[in-house]
C-alpha cells in the first residue's frame, strides 16, 4: 500500500476506535442516577481508562486524517471536517471535563462533596456536545471513505 492508502486506513481506524470509546453509553442512564458514592468510584474508574486512551486516540485520528487529506485531494475536505470535529471534541474535554474530572479525583466515597450534582450536570451536557462532535468525525470520515 501507498501513504495516501495507508493514511487513509488509518484513519478510519483511529476514527472508529475514538468513535468506540466515547459515543457508546452503556452506564449513561445510570451514571446519572447514581447518588455520590457510587457516582465517584465510577467516574473514578473510568477517568482513569480514558485519561490515557482518548487522547492518543484523538492525535491519531487528527494526525492520519491531516495526511490522508493533503495526500488525498478527492477527500480532503471530508477528512478535515473529521478533524476539526475531534479538533473540537478535544477543546471541549479540555475546558469542561479535565477541570471537573481533576476535582473528581479528590472526592472520596462516604464525604460527599458540595456541588458535585452541577459538576456532574455541567459533565454530562458537556459530554453530549462531545458525543455529537465524535459521531459528526466518524460520520465526516465515513463520506471521505466513499470517495
Amino acid at each position: 500500500m501507498d501513504l495516501p492508502a495507508v493514511a487513509a486506513r488509518t484513519h478510519d481506524v483511529c476514527t472508529a476506535a475514538l468513535a468506540l470509546a466515547i459515543v457508546p453509553e452503556p452506564f449513561g442512564r445510570r451514571r446519572r442516577a447514581m447518588g455520590f458514592d457510587d457516582y465517584v468510584r465510577h467516574q473514578q474508574r473510568a477517568d482513569a481508562v480514558m485519561r490515557r486512551l482518548a487522547p492518543a486516540l484523538s492525535v491519531a485520528a487528527m494526525t492520519t486524517g491531516t495526511v490522508a487529506a493533503l495526500t488525498r485531494p478527492a477527500s480532503a475536505g471530508w477528512r478535515l471536517a473529521s478533524v476539526a470535529a475531534v479538533a473540537g471534541a478535544i477543546v471541549l474535554t479540555v475546558r469542561v471535563h479535565v477541570p471537573i474530572n481533576e476535582r473528581l479525583r479528590t472526592w472520596r466515597p462516604g464525604a460527599e462533596a458540595a456541588g458535585w450534582r452541577e459538576a456532574r450536570a455541567r459533565w454530562e451536557r458537556a459530554h453530549v456536545v462531545r458525543r455529537g462532535l465524535v459521531v459528526l468525525a466518524g460520520a465526516a470520515t465515513a463520506a471521505a471513505r466513499a470517495r
